[in-house]
């Protein structure tokens, strides 16, 4: 009990902090395991800190720029890789490049109804597009998913990239779509994997287009709104 249990909170305390702290650069490496423990100990146990909260303060300040440095580069080597990638994608058999340069490629052809923009002077509900998806980088790394054989609700407030290709496919319909990083996340690093400027690929069908549920209200203290996301959150 008592190594399984440790375990586990181990395990969600690294969870938490991969999911809080990787987004900014940080990797494995960039940690002394040792140190990390000991720190992580001496908190929970009430105690001082065994180094100088100053030297603690410069180094934080140091790996900042080593961070700031080190993403820079990774920033203009994957702005060079996505460039390249979708130069020669555009290239391939069944590839169509949009105006705003998303790329996609038809799977499946559906032959349902599409997304329709409401008319100005009659606003209609917002609505929500039933999908099942599959992200991943150029590389072939996974970073999102929905769950298997289960369409997930997705609104309109999704990264430019995936919001225009879901205007454009009917439903019954499955496709690849590659998503420049101006239409995605930019230059921001989104998380451990995704990084700035990274193009992303998605796989996406389209099962449904229904009207979204209204939003719940919301209170003092209390968290509002419809649980949900961006693809790669």
């Amino acid at each position: 009990m008592k190594e399984d249990s440790s375990y586990g909170f181990g395990f969600q305390t690294g969870r938490r902090f991969a999911g809080e702290t990787m987004r900014y650069g940080i990797t494995t490496d960039d940690i002394q395991r040792e140190a990390f423990i000991k720190g992580f100990f001496e908190a929970i146990e009430g105690k001082d800190p065994s180094i100088d909260e100053e030297k603690i303060g410069a180094a934080m300040q140091a790996l900042g720029a080593v961070l700031q440095e080190r993403e820079l580069k990774t920033a203009e080597s994957n702005l060079a890789a996505g460039k390249a990638f979708l130069a020669e994608n555009a290239k391939k058999e069944g590839v169509t490049t949009t105006d705003s340069g998303l790329q996609y490629k038809i799977i499946t052809k559906g032959s349902g109804k599409k997304y329709e923009e409401p008319k100005a002077d009659a606003p209609a509900a917002e609505k929500q597009f039933l999908v099942n998806y599959k992200g991943t980088l150029i590389n072939g790394k996974q970073f999102d998913a929905s769950p298997e054989g289960q369409a997930v609700p997705m609104p309109l407030q999704v990264i430019p990239g995936f919001q225009e290709a879901l205007k454009m496919m009917p439903i019954g319909s499955k496709w690849q779509i590659w998503i420049p990083s101006d239409l995605a996340y930019g230059a921001e690093r989104r998380s451990a994997d995704i990084g700035p400027n990274e193009v992303l690929s998605f796989e996406v069908e389209l099962t449904d287009i229904q009207d979204a549920p209204p939003a719940q209200p919301s209170f003092p203290g209390m968290p509002g709104g419809i649980p949900g996301g961006e693809p790669g959150q």
